[in-house]
């Protein structure tokens, strides 16, 4: 057996070990963290001992009795909010874009409408909250800092009606920690996008308190962008990134005994039926959003076969991130760029 064959079981035995230390700890169904993986990533069931399905999954169905969201609101001008927003126009929902920078909001509506000259409905940014005034539901997209999203959240929540649904995507964080700082944390919903927001099918909906007409409205904007919702446990890491992140951060261990990550991605691509190998979903995804999510998972499951892999950080520490910052991978990992 080859290197790259060895390597590539093994990077594949984690990522199954992560599904099924899930399942025991959390009770999720095998059937559900396979839905997901595929849904999220392309990992195909048979990779879980689960039949191949037999149809296309299709998005959260439209409540026609319950009101159409017309119009949300995003915090955040990043790559998560601009996906979103995108998406949002592209189905006729009216966006509201706030940053803290106004050159970044200005940026990021320019480039939604770019993406979609034929939208239906308008896109406007500003740096005040109350470029948030009649928006329905209120979606936090900044990244993964607790403190940042529980001060920009308690300051939404003085600002819109009781009424308006607040949603965190939060990849790695806990819901109730960011809700902690709310003066009504039951109020707040996990709604965690994937990247690109505005072609991935699968949305997460994190099990929370929340009341269920605000539920109800998150799954009805979730069926008006066309997304297929999985219903998942308030665990680190969700179902996706606690099966999918530790499979990735191994990549990174591999890069620091520099194995051949160009073989093994068309290696695993080939045996397993992958749509995109490891080191290349790596980059997609980004090594600095790799190491977020590793150390939470690290820090609130306290297992230390979860320790970020020394290269991922020294590869964030040199912003060699994956294509946001023009590095691709597998090649920046192997030859050190």
């Amino acid at each position: 057996m080859s290197h790259a064959n060895t390597s590539g079981d093994e990077l594949i035995k984690t990522l199954i070990t992560a599904a099924n230390q899930l399942h025991d700890e959390t009770g999720v169904p095998m059937p559900v963290i396979a839905d997901a993986m595929y849904l999220g990533c392309g990992i195909p069931h048979a990779l879980f001992s689960m039949d191949t399905p037999r149809s296309e999954y299709q998005p959260e169905p439209v409540q026609p009795d319950a009101p159409l969201i017309r119009s949300i609101g995003l915090i955040g001008a990043g790559t998560m909010s601009q996906g979103i927003a995108r998406a949002a126009i592209g189905s006729g929902i009216d966006v509201h874009i706030v940053a803290r920078d106004p050159h970044r909001a200005a940026e990021a509506r320019d480039a939604v409408e770019a993406a979609n000259p034929e939208g239906k409905a308008r896109v406007n940014s500003g740096t005040h909250l109350d470029v948030l005034a009649g928006a329905e539901i209120v979606v936090e997209a900044i990244s993964e800092d607790l403190t940042s999203k529980q001060r920009i959240l308690a300051d939404v929540e003085r600002v819109v009606p009781a009424d308006t649904v607040l949603a965190t995507t939060t990849s790695s964080l806990a819901v109730s920690d960011i809700a902690s700082a709310l003066a009504d944390p039951d109020r707040l919903v996990g709604l965690h996008f994937f990247n690109p927001a505005d072609r991935n099918r699968l949305v997460e909906i994190v099990a929370s308190p929340a009341p269920r007409e605000h539920i109800a409205r998150t799954r009805q904007l979730a069926a008006q962008l066309s997304k297929s919702v999985v219903d998942v446990p308030a665990t680190p890491g969700f179902i996706v990134n606690r099966v999918l992140i530790p499979y990735l951060n191994a990549v990174f261990e591999l890069a620091d005994q520099g194995a051949p990550l160009r073989e093994i991605d068309l290696d695993v691509r080939r045996r397993f039926h992958l749509p995109t190998g490891p080191a290349r979903l790596a980059g997609i995804i980004g090594s600095d959003v790799i190491l977020a999510i590793q150390t939470s998972l690290h820090q609130r499951l306290g297992r230390p076969e979860l320790q970020p892999a020394r290269a991922l950080q020294t590869f964030v520490d040199r912003g060699v991130l994956g294509s946001k910052s023009g590095h691709m991978f597998p090649t920046a990992l192997t030859d050190g760029a």
